[in-house]
């Protein structure tokens, strides 16, 4: 008989489906399509993705190394009336970084770049979380506003006996008001629940991305298994494959990296150079070369020379970035344990919630609505037979409502805690 149940919900569920289709005129999509579809369009996480880029031009720019320096003069005493006096040089200076600043950096820049794509990986574990939780409340909506439906012919088929009675004065005008104030609470309900599916879907197009102009419906796909899923498992994979513990561990590495880079910055670099340099000075005595004509004393250099400069500060110079770092990683460390802490807790948690609903679904589906829906019948004929009041119907009726209800809340329930217990694990259960 559950099984039976089922079938018939879900019979109708596609029923309603179709008629979405239709009337939006577009197709449909499990929840698990609509997923795909949002790590193609968001645009959110399209930013991060762009984030990621990022991270890796700075990896690549983190190991480029110090430029050398060309440098040459001229120099002439011409301008101040100092004549023959010149001086041309041409040096060459190469900056040596020392204490490893260079493969520091690229170190930093690796694990920003890692860390970029565990923070990707956290985007997305976000956004199939809550396409999955709102896919199931727009679910539970639809199936509500379905269940109404039926409910509600039955309501009108009520009235209708009640009025052909009243007419033949067979029953007193107050039971055919109280099914006309039924008939219209049930009509409010089906208003209601007609304008909580439309929300979602609104909701589902802005966090997937879907332009206006496109129409589309979702329907239900089977959730996973419950068999052999131990909780022990389940808070291993989530220590394994939680992006935001990975983002966190990743975090503290870099924090690491930093103060290691910041006390390498502390040390002075050494820079190397090499001048060469021509030197031409005239005099103003002259001298009797060997054939007796007076030529005028000069001088020709031709000088090379090399050296090192060394900037001079003490490490101290950098201590406030190096306290700051050593804070950062403090921090880091901490954000971690905190993590490490909680995500077991929260596993936990959303496997208990996950075990209640199911729970909570296999009762209901044990035959309670079939049952509910038994007696309003035996009832229904009851009253028309005149053995029963019209209270009685409507007392049963409500109940019917109630129970139908509750049996849609508890299947949303168990999606939205599957969801829930895969966003903990950091992946799905299937």
């Amino acid at each position: 008989m559950a099984q039976t149940r089922v079938m018939c919900l879900w019979a109708a569920a596609c029923l309603y489906a179709a008629q979405a289709q239709s009337q939006v005129g577009g197709p449909t999509f499990t929840v698990s399509e609509l997923v795909t579809q949002a790590l193609e369009r968001n645009r959110d996480l399209l930013a991060a993705r762009q984030r990621l880029a990022e991270a890796q031009g700075l990896v690549r720019q983190a190991g480029v190394r110090l430029a050398p320096t060309v440098e040459v003069e001229g120099g002439t005493g011409r301008p101040l009336g100092t004549r023959g006096e010149e001086e041309y040089s041409a040096g060459f200076f190469y900056p040596f970084e020392t204490g490893g600043k260079r493969q520091k950096r690229v170190s930093v820049a690796e694990l920003g770049m890692a860390l970029a794509e565990a923070e990707v990986a956290e985007r997305t574990r976000q956004l199939a979380f809550e396409i999955k939780r709102r896919g199931a409340e727009l679910v539970a909506a639809r199936r509500k506003q379905d269940a109404i439906e039926r409910l509600l012919g039955l309501s009108r088929e009520s009235y209708q006996i009640t009025k052909a009675r009243v007419d033949q004065g067979d029953a007193a005008p107050l039971e055919q008001q109280l099914l006309s104030a039924e008939l219209g609470r049930v009509e409010a309900q089906q208003a209601s629940f007609t304008g909580r599916a439309s929300a979602g879907l609104l909701d589902l197009r802005q966090i997937i991305g879907v332009p206006a102009n496109d129409s589309f419906g979702v329907r239900e796909e089977q959730l996973p298994a419950s068999n052999d899923v131990s909780l022990e498992v389940l808070k291993e994979r989530a220590r394994a494959s939680r992006p935001d513990l990975r983002g966190a561990q990743l975090l503290e590495q870099q924090a690491g990296a930093e103060l290691a880079l910041q006390r390498a910055q502390g040390r002075p670099d050494i820079t190397a150079s090499a001048r060469y340099i021509h030197r031409n000075s005239f005099f103003e005595q002259s001298v009797l070369s060997p054939t007796g004509i007076a030529t005028q004393l000069h001088d020709r250099d031709n000088v090379v020379t090399f050296g090192l400069s060394v900037p001079l500060f003490a490490q101290r110079r950098n201590v406030g970035n190096v306290e700051a770092a050593v804070a950062r990683e403090r921090a880091a460390q901490l954000h971690r344990e905190y993590l490490e802490s909680t995500v077991p807790l929260e596993v936990e948690s959303a496997y208990r919630r996950w075990t209640a609903a199911q729970r909570a679904v296999a009762l209901f589906e044990r035959g309670v609505v079939d049952q509910s829906e038994k007696n309003l019948t035996v009832i229904r004929q009851a009253y028309t037979l005149g053995q029963l009041r019209v209270l009685d119907v409507l007392a049963e009726q409500r109940r019917l409502i109630d129970t139908e209800l509750a049996y849609i809340d508890a299947q949303a329930d168990l999606a939205q805690a599957t969801a829930e217990l895969e966003r903990s694990i950091g992946g799905n259960l299937r």
